[in-house]
């Protein structure tokens, strides 16, 4: 009889932009499902937080979260798999009712982020995985500001943060027991015979949410990392493109143009699953920091976009999270500290970049595929 997994995800919250996001859900629900595991995929969304199109309140079943939800369920053959629950109200696909029955014949429900709290579907299935998608944020916010994380009541938990317990990341535990996992790509959604763009691109928000404090020091975002290398489109001869979430009115954004970075718009270049697929295909690599939180708190980070690129045979120039001591970099995937270590990393790429992305594509293979990650989360999970 094939394993019955529950995942909980957050692709609706985030309606307008955000095919990189739903991604990140569904590489676990369609690596799941291509290794013979019947697969039911849940989320909820507050009636006060849903909208239109132009970011206005909207009633549910008109709502932009709905209809984007609605599209990635029939996009991805999950119509009869999957649920959309408007708390205290309406839902889409499966009912509450429904998910509950199903979850209670279910091997494990599998909460991403611990974005979901309908704790009678939870307790329905024999077990539950928390899988950690924002390493040391999750755990300050707990651990500092009494932010319910919704971390209580799993059996087993996991973080894509590598180094999170390492003696040289200082970000609280929680007296938890974290499993390390690299995200999963499914290599089969991310093979391409097109050829690379002209521009090292990422996509992403400028400020996510504030930043947070632990033991005497604040943990920031992503904005305070582009920064420190603002200028490094003047110290090499391949385009820099930014796919960016940022306001209109955004201070920075002046420093950004007149530097030489490329801006582009999430609405139209990764507005779905597909644009966003696209976006990464069109791309040369990806180049990117990571939120200074990651960084200054040495977590070991990795991106599931990241990973994407890697699978697409685009090679990655990151910003080093403590991740240079878990995996292997040098080859597809680069790491850098500073604007002059980025410099130097898209120069050697540039230098030999045939074999990069080769080796890119390698390492997809060799250490994110979903066929290798989620096996071994199916073991921490105890099923």
């Amino acid at each position: 009889m094939a394993v019955r997994v529950v995942i909980g995800g957050a692709i609706a919250q985030q309606p307008l932009g955000a095919g990189g996001n739903a991604w990140a859900f569904l590489q676990y629900v369609l690596g799941l499902r291509e290794l013979g595991c019947e697969v039911l995929y849940v989320e909820h969304v507050d009636a006060g937080k849903c909208i239109d199109e132009e970011w206005r309140p909207a009633p549910f079943r008109q709502s932009a979260n709905a209809r984007y939800f609605a599209s990635i369920a029939k996009r991805f053959d999950l119509e009869t798999h999957a649920s959309l629950i408007e708390r205290g109200g309406d839902h889409l696909g499966l009912s509450h009712a429904e998910i509950t029955q199903w979850a209670g014949a279910a091997d494990l429900f599998i909460n991403l982020s611990g974005r979901f709290h309908l704790w009678d579907v939870l307790r329905a299935t024999r077990r539950r995985l928390y899988v950690d998608l924002d390493p040391g944020f999750t755990q300050i916010w707990q651990a500092q500001y009494g932010v319910d994380m919704n971390l209580a009541g799993h059996d087993a938990y996991a973080t894509v943060g590598l180094n999170l317990g390492g003696e040289d990341c200082p970000l609280p535990t929680l007296g938890i027991t974290w499993h390390t996992t690299v995200p999963p790509v499914v290599l089969s959604e991310w093979r391409t015979a097109s050829a690379p763009g002209d521009a090292y691109t990422t996509v992403g928000d400028w400020r996510g949410y504030s930043p947070v404090e632990w033991d005497g020091s604040w943990y920031g975002q992503k904005a305070e990392e582009f920064l420190k290398v603002v200028s490094l489109p003047n110290r090499v001869s391949t385009p820099l493109e930014l796919c960016l979430a940022i306001h209109r009115d955004e201070p920075d954004r002046l420093a950004l143009v007149e530097n030489g970075w490329r801006l582009s718009d999430p609405r139209e270049r990764a507005a779905d699953p597909d644009a966003y697929r696209q976006f990464v295909f069109g791309s040369r690599g990806e180049f990117s920091v990571a939120k200074h939180g990651y960084v200054h708190g040495r977590t070991g980070w990795v991106s599931d976009r990241t990973a994407c690129y890697l699978a697409a045979g685009r090679p990655a120039v990151v910003q080093d999270t403590g991740l240079a001591r878990h995996l292997d970099v040098g080859a597809g995937l680069l790491v850098f500290r500073d604007v002059d270590g980025a410099a130097a990393a898209l120069r050697a790429v540039e230098t030999d970049y045939a074999t990069h992305a080769a080796a890119a594509r390698r390492l997809a293979e060799r250490v994110f595929a979903s066929r290798r990650v989620l096996p071994r989360l199916l073991d921490i999970a105890g099923v």
